[in-house]
């Protein structure tokens, strides 16, 4: 199921994607690019969700989490020079309800203004 432009989606960055000033392009780069959408799980809830999911410690933490809205997201993709219509589906599973992936081939270039496109999110300052 296609997920509504209205909506917004997010995606945990860690410390491997995230030098402290700039978010690695790779966050996005490729096929079926695992998202999460915010109109399922809170942002809040995510934080957790996230560690569970992505942290594997001491080497890899959460350390933001990105979010962009569907409809942004697909103008990127229609504006970028090498035009991508690109689309979020539904992909809820057990460990997140709130799954979701872009299945379409992202390039490094796209890759690039989809994270500067990023609203960035800190950790709350009570976990």
């Amino acid at each position: 199921m296609a997920i509504a432009p209205e909506e917004n989606i997010v995606r945990g960055i860690c410390t491997d994607k995230w030098d402290g000033t700039h978010i690695a392009p790779s966050l996005f780069k490729g096929k079926d690019v695992s998202v999460s959408r915010l109109a399922i799980v809170p942002l809040v809830d995510h934080w957790d969700l996230f560690r569970r999911l992505l942290e594997k410690p001491p080497e890899r933490r959460l350390e933001l989490i990105g979010e962009i809205n569907v409809g942004h997201l697909q103008q990127l993709g229609n504006d970028y020079k090498h035009k991508v219509e690109l689309t979020v589906e539904a992909k809820p599973n057990d460990s997140n309800p709130a799954h979701a992936e872009i299945p379409q081939r992202i390039t490094r270039g796209l890759a690039n203004q989809i994270v500067n496109a990023l609203k960035r999110h800190m950790p709350p300052a009570d976990r």
